[in-house]
């Protein structure tokens, strides 16, 4: 009995330590090509907070973005962890509304293909 209740539950741990995919966000100015600048970062880290204070749900837990590599953004939730794919949506759903000196921000979605999950 024991033996098959733990079958399982191992189960269960192993795929839940499997990494399922990452989405992130590559965020280029006007031209398509070039990485945002600071001022287009602060400007959509601005439009987080209105939205936020909109009460735009899937907002509410957003921290705000950082730069990454290449162009990409790191976007954190208040409690340190990733942001959800919804989340993600949602700023990328922002970036029209968010305004700067800079000119236009676009934001795209990139998945990350090199996890096993995504290689089938």
């Amino acid at each position: 009995m024991k033996r098959t209740l733990l079958v399982p539950v191992f189960a269960l741990l192993v795929a839940s330590a499997l990494p399922i995919y990452a989405a992130g966000l590559k965020c280029t100015g006007a031209n398509g090509k070039a990485s945002c600048t600071a001022s287009q970062i602060g400007a959509l880290n601005a439009a987080i907070v209105t939205g936020t204070s909109m009460h735009k749900p899937l907002l509410l837990d957003v921290k705000g973005v950082t730069p990454g590599k290449n162009g990409t953004l790191n976007c954190t939730q208040t409690n340190g962890s990733a942001c959800t794919d919804a989340q993600l949506s949602a700023i990328i759903g922002l970036a029209s509304s968010a305004h700067s000196p800079d000119g236009p921000i676009t934001i795209t979605k990139e998945m990350d293909m090199s996890s096993p999950a995504m290689a089938r």
